[in-house]
């Protein structure tokens, strides 16, 4: 559901989107869970955000 959400979240908002991919599938059927272990919450934010900025 959160994919579907975000495809068709992305595509209003990027048009260039749409024209790239089509009807295509935006994400793969895979999916990726893992543990931070006894990192906060704040350290894992931090650190996505600086991926983000790179």
């Amino acid at each position: 559901m959160l994919k579907g959400y975000t495809s068709r979240k992305l595509r209003e908002q990027f048009p260039k989107l749409k024209r790239q991919c089509g009807k295509d599938q935006l994400w793969t059927q895979a999916y990726y869970v893992g543990t931070a272990g006894s990192v906060s919450a704040e350290v894992v934010r931090r650190y996505i955000q600086e991926c983000q900025d790179q």
